[in-house]
């Protein structure tokens, strides 16, 4: 099994968000923010190709640039284009051929990939022949028009896929399998649905576009929001949209350590400088990358 991270986007996020509690005199030595206060995330997706030959996508970016207006690009300084699709291409796959979708979660920068804009109006699955997995309370919450949850989840995107139900696979088991040696692991925390994917096989091969190797291990797990970043490893540091805060805390400490053990690599969906790497303890900041996998920018 193969797994190849893919940066689906590029996006500025304001500082204070990223880090909630955190005073803005601690976080801003790891990630100067700019004029604006926003400092730079990348949104990673991630290319599953099995041994069977099958291709799926573990999240799917914020989608092209032009499903926002120029008002809202520039405020979130989304790059141009359609960079999954691009490098889908690159990869020398279209979308017909992506067999499974799995989804952290429906928040607009990791499932604006999902759908497609057509010529005449109106929009269609991105991926027509694919499953797409999430679990099922994420999906009632980001279908359920409660205006609490404000902007959260982006409804015309998600449109294709209610109006292709046979497209969708809910879960409801807090651990539920998308296909063999893939994962869904309910995490909570970020939503009430949130959910980890856990990629796990002897033979797991972790390879960048560029030929760039991650560590050696027999499992990876993308934590999604609950550890977006190398510098959310530490308990406090976290998403100000944690809508369960205390959930993100409690799963990174539970889950951190067994990583750390287990010698797996974490992999982050919002660094713009690493894919991922395994853990260490760390007297100060109580965990840290060991063995990292920089990002390389793809060729052009």
């Amino acid at each position: 099994m193969r797994l190849t991270p893919i940066i689906a986007s590029t996006m500025l996020s304001d500082g204070g968000t990223t880090y909630a509690v955190v005073p803005r005199a601690l976080w801003q030595k790891a990630t100067p923010p700019d004029e604006g206060n926003r400092i730079p995330h990348n949104v990673h997706a991630w290319l599953v190709t099995l041994d069977d030959g099958r291709h799926g996508l573990l999240d799917t970016g914020c989608g092209p640039a032009d499903f926002l207006s120029e008002k809202e690009r520039a405020l979130c300084g989304l790059g141009p284009g359609w960079p999954l699709m691009e490098a889908l291409a690159r990869l020398g796959l279209t979308p017909q051929q992506i067999d499974f979708v799995a989804l952290t979660h429906l928040h607009w920068d990791h499932v604006g990939g999902v759908s497609r804009c057509l010529s005449g109006g109106g929009r269609a699955p991105a991926f027509p022949q694919a499953q797409h997995f999430v679990s099922r309370a994420e999906w009632e919450d980001a279908t359920s028009g409660d205006p609490l949850f404000y902007k959260a989840y982006p409804q015309a995107v998600l449109a294709p896929l209610r109006e292709h139900p046979e497209l969708l696979r809910l879960v409801d088991e807090p651990v539920a399998e998308v296909v063999p040696g893939v994962r869904l692991l309910r995490t909570g925390g970020h939503t009430r649905g949130h959910s980890a994917i856990e990629v796990r096989g002897a033979a797991l091969e972790l390879v960048d576009e560029q030929g760039g190797r991650g560590p050696v291990a027999q499992a990876a797990l993308l934590a999604g929001d609950v550890c977006p970043t190398r510098h959310h490893l530490r308990m406090v540091f976290q998403l100000a949209y944690d809508t369960f805060p205390l959930d993100t805390r409690a799963w990174k400490r539970a889950t951190l350590p067994r990583l750390v053990a287990e010698k797996a690599v974490l992999l982050f969906d919002h660094d713009p400088d690493f894919f991922g790497g395994t853990l260490r303890p760390d007297d100060k900041t109580e965990f840290a990358v060991d063995a990292g996998w920089p990002v390389q920018e793809p060729k052009a």
